[in-house]
């Protein structure tokens, strides 16, 4: 039996693993990523591999492939990193699938972080049999992934489905992308803390609230009622609606899976944003798709790497 080795690499760490046909992580290893840019990453890569496959050697696993998941635009096809992101030094138009390949000695397919996330899903998580899927990733920013016909959308060259980044209010808020109103701008953990301290400066109630406001820290708020945290959660909330509708419009889908670090223990978000769905959209549409949290831990960067390339 062939195993493949998942990566997935992180603003603040790389892991990776050994994973098995069923889902399995049956080796792992983690270290820092670096800082310096590229080429230190690109040395740490080759030095996990190594520790990898010298498991498998020595434990008498077939290796076949190795996938990995990273933040950024990803040409699936070409294995290039077009364009990187903010917490990553230096991460773009770099061919590593050819670089890793030569290395290694092994196939190698790279993709966007959420995409890899949504593979995983729906091989093994809350979108397990289903063949239309939606992925959500609320964290510093907002990712998505969309799944028909049991294969992933990836558009001319894997750029499609930059779901954070379509418009809710063309009059709202600038994201950095240079759009308004985005759905990044109402349910990223970013834009949750942001429009929370317009809310506190507007009400001049500075010294009754942290000085550093966060995300997590609203949502505390709002469980202890909070009537400022209230009014931003309910912002989000319905941002979060509008997005889902233009979602479910667009694509159809049987399942909406809703993960990332702002979902975290977030299963009353969805009891809310389904509150809400029952109210706007077509109906016929949205009464039948089902809305969930994500399931997978942690180790799901690293499966859903895993199964690139199948």
């Amino acid at each position: 039996m062939l195993h493949n080795i998942g990566i997935d690499i992180g603003g603040t760490k790389i892991a990776a693993g050994i994973v098995d046909s069923a889902g399995s992580v049956i080796y792992q290893n983690r270290m820092l990523t670096p800082k310096a840019g590229r080429h230190e990453i690109i040395s740490s890569l080759k030095s996990i591999i190594k520790d990898m496959q010298e498991h498998a050697k020595n434990n008498g696993l077939a290796l076949g492939k190795i996938g990995i998941g990273t933040a950024g635009q990803v040409d699936f096809s070409r294995g290039i990193i077009l364009s990187g992101t903010a917490n990553i030094k230096d991460w773009g138009n770099i061919p590593l699938a050819g670089i890793i390949s030569e290395f290694a000695g092994l196939p190698v397919y790279i993709d966007n972080d959420v995409n890899v996330l949504c593979l995983a899903e729906q091989q093994f998580g809350s979108a397990k049999g289903f063949r239309e899927v939606v992925c959500l990733a609320l964290g510093t920013g907002v990712g998505g992934a969309v799944i028909t016909n049991g294969s992933m959308m990836r558009g001319a060259w894997g750029g499609a489905a930059e779901l954070g980044h379509i418009t809710i209010d063309m009059n709202g808020k600038e994201c950095n992308c240079g759009m308004k109103g985005c759905l990044e701008t109402y349910a990223s953990g970013t834009w949750i803390a942001r429009r929370m301290k317009e809310l506190v400066e507007k009400a001049e109630v500075h010294g009754d609230y942290p000085a550093e406001i966060t995300g997590e820290e609203v949502f505390r708020l709002y469980h202890n009622g909070d009537l400022l945290a209230e009014e931003t959660v309910s912002i989000m909330i319905k941002g979060l609606s509008y997005g889902l509708v233009n979602l479910i419009h667009t694509f159809n889908p049987e399942v909406i899976v809703l993960g990332g670090g702002v979902m975290s223990g977030g299963q009353w978000i969805i009891d809310r944003v389904k509150i809400e769905l029952k109210e706007i959209g077509l109906q016929t549409l949205i009464r039948d798709t089902e809305i969930r949290l994500s399931v997978l831990d942690s180790r799901s960067g690293v499966v859903g790497a895993a199964l690139l390339g199948e």
